[in-house]
């Protein structure tokens, strides 16, 4: 694991903010607004792209899953990404992502933000990898794995599953690629994935927040209440791990963010990146842990879990 810029804070309230991108237009119209709200609050974060091609349309089929559709209309999502994301896979050949701005990698690492892994086919990914054989698992991350380092000339350390869709075998081939930190799962603190009956020397950080369209339009939650209530799901004096997108919260929805940031910072919270949490988190006894599948209000789907641990 590279060394990061550890800030110790044991006791206190930590957060990470686990930024992922889907889309052509989540990093190159996403991250740059980001950047700046990032760098006006003076907080670092966790960065996780889509190498290769912006499938966003085939996101369609997805109508027919129970749930899909009423999100979308009731968080905005789709409006999100727009109508030419929307057409990408479908209608127009789906653009390479991390080719679009490859200098946004460049400049994240300069301004002291992580950047990782999203996968390589966002789309594919989230509805196909649970079925997948492991060879096509290491086929699909090793494309992924090849354009980081071209791009940036290093190999990248850190992973965040499209969609929290990761199964014993793609935490496997992670650990076999040289990932030493992942953010896969929904859960409640780190640990380490048992494979098989052998614990990876990966670090596993869950997501433990529920993410904003999970909240938008449920139990009168507004855009203008949405900050506060994201606030309250932030529990004192441990690692908190929030997920926001490219697409939302570094476009339309970049003033939730905003407010969600300024609240934290009133309450004396304290910003990490994914690799400074796992620092700390190896830093003492790390539980070694099975995945299971389950469900989560606002969203529709199963999604991986910390055996023993949900938000």
């Amino acid at each position: 694991m590279p060394s990061g810029q550890l800030q110790s804070a044991e006791g206190a309230t930590r957060l990470v903010l686990k930024v992922d991108i889907d889309t052509k237009v989540g990093l190159c119209e996403g991250v740059p607004r980001l950047m700046d709200i990032f760098a006006r609050a003076g907080v670092k974060a966790s960065v996780y792209v889509a190498m290769g091609p912006d499938h966003s349309g085939r996101a369609l089929a997805r109508l027919v899953k129970p749930g899909f559709l009423q999100k979308q209309l009731r968080s905005g999502a789709a409006g999100a990404y727009g109508v030419t994301t929307m057409l990408y896979g479908v209608v127009l050949p789906g653009p390479i992502i991390a080719e679009a701005a490859p200098h946004l990698f460049h400049e994240l690492i300069a301004a002291g933000h992580e950047a990782g892994l999203h996968g390589w086919d966002h789309v594919f990914w989230h509805d196909r990898m649970r079925h997948l054989p492991p060879q096509r698992l290491r086929s699909h991350l090793g494309r992924a794995w090849r354009l980081y380092k071209e791009i940036t000339g290093q190999a990248p350390t850190t992973f965040a599953s499209p969609g929290w869709q990761i199964t014993p075998d793609g935490f496997l081939a992670l650990a076999t690629m040289g990932i030493t930190h992942a953010s896969c799962t929904r859960g409640e603190r780190p640990f380490r994935p048992v494979v098989r009956g052998r614990v990876l020397p990966l670090v596993e950080l869950p997501t433990t927040m529920p993410t904003l369209d999970e909240v938008l339009g449920r139990n009168g939650v507004t855009l203008e209440s949405a900050a506060a209530t994201l606030a309250q799901q932030v529990r004192p004096g441990e690692l908190n791990v929030f997920t926001l997108h490219g697409e939302v919260e570094g476009r339309a929805q970049a003033p939730v963010l905003g407010e969600l940031i300024s609240r934290l910072q009133d309450q004396g919270v304290v910003f990490q990146r994914l690799v400074d949490a796992a620092h700390e988190a190896l830093a003492g006894p790390l539980p070694a842990g099975d995945i299971r599948w389950g469900t989560v209000e606002g969203r529709a789907g199963e999604l991986a879990f910390a055996a023993g641990g949900a938000v």
